[in-house]
């Protein structure tokens, strides 16, 4: 199947390798607009992220330190962002290594893209955590993509498209981390055109026990 998007990039530490092997099983049957296989992004462990992070500003104070999976994560997606804009992507698809697809409302997104409206940033599987902040919201009246939503506070981070115009705008906003790049991400789309699907055209995986297999230790 081939996404309209410029490239498709996944982000995975080296040493996961089980979840970049289910991760590759997964993507195995998707290419981007031009017939390239998705791309290797590989993860920061949080040790040395290149960007400055300042605990004194993070608006949870019940765990008051970002976790250094945080802090990966954060630098990982800044990471992806500086390649799309170093390699002038208009749009990218962007994968953390548990990211699954619903197939049949990926088929559908694919098409009716060019029934979407102008977006910087689409969220293709968000979930919203009451106690961040009150999210702005609204359903967007698509027929054949009906559940898709405009606004902010769309937290996870685990399968998005994104412009290179909001990729340069997001990386000059997270020079400084003041928090979890969910909560940073969820704010940041207040301030430019976001949208999201729930029900989810994309998930996260799942273990055996039903928690979600992140490697993040979120602080809140």
């Amino acid at each position: 199947m081939k996404l309209p998007v410029d490239a498709i990039y996944f982000i995975s530490l080296p040493k996961a390798s089980q979840r970049r092997n289910r991760l590759f099983h997964t993507i195995r049957h998707i290419t981007d607009k031009h017939g390239n296989a998705p791309q290797w992004i590989k993860a920061n462990d949080g040790n040395k992220p290149g960007h400055v992070v300042d605990n004194s500003l993070k608006k949870s104070k019940k765990r008051p330190n970002m976790s250094l999976g945080e802090i990966g994560c954060c630098a990982s997606h800044r990471e992806v962002w500086t390649t799309i804009v170093q390699n002038g992507h208009e749009t990218a698809l962007v994968l953390e290594d548990d990211a699954r697809f619903e197939w049949p409302k990926l088929e559908a997104l694919v098409e009716n893209f060019d029934k979407l409206p102008d977006f910087d940033f689409l969220h293709l599987g968000w979930e919203y955590y009451a106690g961040y902040k009150e999210q702005t919201i609204e359903k967007v009246a698509i027929p054949e993509l009906p559940n898709l939503w405009k606004g902010d506070g769309m937290w996870l981070t685990h399968a998005y498209i994104i412009t290179n115009h909001c990729a340069l705008d997001w990386l000059k906003k997270t020079v400084v981390q003041t928090n979890g790049l969910d909560a940073m991400t969820a704010d940041m789309q207040s301030s430019c055109n976001a949208y999201g699907f729930k029900p989810c055209i994309a998930y996260q995986e799942r273990g055996t026990s039903g928690t979600l297999r992140s490697q993040i230790h979120h602080t809140g």
